[in-house]
């Protein structure tokens, strides 16, 4: 009953926390759902993939704007006004009342030359800024993608061990009729029959904890999609059992060329170095063209000119606040070289310990396949045994679960395989299959 309990806590956990989002929108009907369409569906419907497309725009807007000092600035500007008054000259002239409107219009425009490598860093970064962008988009991606696949093979999962407990509730019922018609006949103990009634409630224990389980982890797949189903859909795939033929050493070099998480670190250290170098250009003059052509005059009679020329600026004291952002790009950068580093270490961690995953669950899928075997078999000479009076109820019942657990063994460690080999495909950044490396 505990184990029941916590089960229907964590459903209701997951029906609170999975759909508070996605219980507006419509359901969506599907009949059959394959990995392959999981995850198409949740590519268009997961949030996080929108906002991670949103910061794709964000980088790339960033980018256009450090491009555009190299454009020409043009401005336009006009103004008017309107004096009343009495004015007084100098002393020798008469004080006089004056009215009169002035009106004044007229276009600027300044043209960057050359500013020893600022505006230039800048673009440099701003270019970083969305390559990192896009791989942090990529990784956004893989990680979506590996949810739904490692969501869905937990529902496939789930869905066999609730077979597997039908089985068993199947068998347990089979014994009691069993042992019920040899306790009418007088061959056995009425303690048979009472301890078959025992088993067959522990079955059925056991099958409404799966088909929970089992509902449990239907609505973790369908978080992972962002998307609510309508039920009574079936599940279509298949577990992969082939061998890991890439090695460690190969796995960990596919990581370090292809993992979004380094290349978005690398790309984000670039990006601080080259805002550390625009950031000590501050100390550099810039060179600058520019140019006004205005009209202005009284009342509605206006007079054109215009002006053209260079500017040259060079900082030379700022409060030593050049230096002081010269000091915190640089600080930025050194913090962010060491965040490359610190990534590196976790992916090759996330590489090696899933490789050894995907071997520890092919040993136990070659053991498992005897232990099935050799269960099944003990539990039909238990059976054939307490069928001929040799026999205990016990020795069926000890049969049983040698037999049920097996089975869950061997379901376990099929896709546990399965998963382990989706979770290194994603902590080397690829999609393919392994074995083409």
């Amino acid at each position: 009953m505990k184990n029941v309990s916590f089960a229907v806590l964590t459903l209701a956990a997951f029906i609170i926390s999975g759909f508070r989002a996605s219980a507006q929108n419509e359901e969506l009907a599907v009949d059959t759902l394959t990995v392959e369409n999981a995850i198409d569906i949740a590519l268009e419907h997961q949030p996080l993939l929108q906002a991670s497309e949103a910061g794709v725009a964000s980088a790339e807007a960033g980018k256009r704007l450090a491009l555009s000092s190299y454009w020409p600035q043009i401005g336009f500007s006009a103004s008017a006004s309107h004096t009343e008054g009495t004015f007084v000259f100098n002393p020798s002239i008469a004080a006089r009342n004056q009215i009169y409107s002035t009106y004044t219009t007229g276009l600027s425009a300044s043209q960057l030359i050359y500013d020893f490598g600022k505006t230039s860093s800048r673009v440099g970064a701003t270019t970083d800024l969305v390559t990192a962008s896009k791989q942090d988009y990529r990784l956004t991606h893989e990680i979506v993608a590996t949810s739904v696949e490692v969501a869905f093979y937990a529902a496939m999962q789930a869905g066999e061990l609730t077979q597997v407990n039908k089985e068993t509730m199947k068998q347990a019922e089979d014994h009691l009729r069993m042992a019920r018609a040899f306790y009418n006949a007088g061959t056995r103990p009425l303690l048979d029959v009472t301890r078959t009634e025992v088993d067959l409630a522990n079955a059925n224990v056991g099958l409404i904890t799966a088909r929970n389980a089992e509902r449990v982890a239907r609505l973790q797949l369908e978080n992972a999609m962002g998307v609510h189903l309508r039920m009574g859909y079936t599940l279509k795939g298949s577990v992969n059992t082939s061998p890991l033929t890439v090695s460690l050493d190969s796995a960990r070099t596919v990581a370090m060329e292809n993992r979004p998480d380094i290349l978005s670190a690398r790309a984000h250290y670039e990006a601080l170095a080259s805002f550390a170098s625009a950031a000590w250009g501050l100390n550099l003059p810039t060179l600058a063209g520019t140019g006004t052509w205005n009209w202005s005059g009284f009342e509605a009679k206006l007079y054109g000119r215009w002006t053209a020329g260079l500017t040259f600026s060079l900082p030379i004291f700022q409060g030593f606040g050049i230096n002081a952002q010269v000091d915190q790009a640089d600080a930025a950068a050194a913090a962010q070289l060491a965040q490359v580093k610190l990534t590196v270490q976790n992916a090759m961690l996330d590489v090696e310990q899933n490789y050894l995953a995907v071997g520890e669950a092919a040993e136990r899928i070659a053991a498992t396949s005897k232990l099935v075997e050799q269960a099944d078999e003990s539990l039909r000479l238990a059976e054939k045994q307490y069928a001929a009076g040799v026999g205990t109820a016990i020795d069926v019942t000890d049969a049983q679960v040698v037999r049920s657990n097996a089975h869950i063994i061997a379901i376990q460690a099929l896709y546990d395989h399965t998963i382990a080999l989706t979770r290194l495909r994603q902590a080397m950044g690829i999609s393919e299959n392994l074995n083409s490396q």
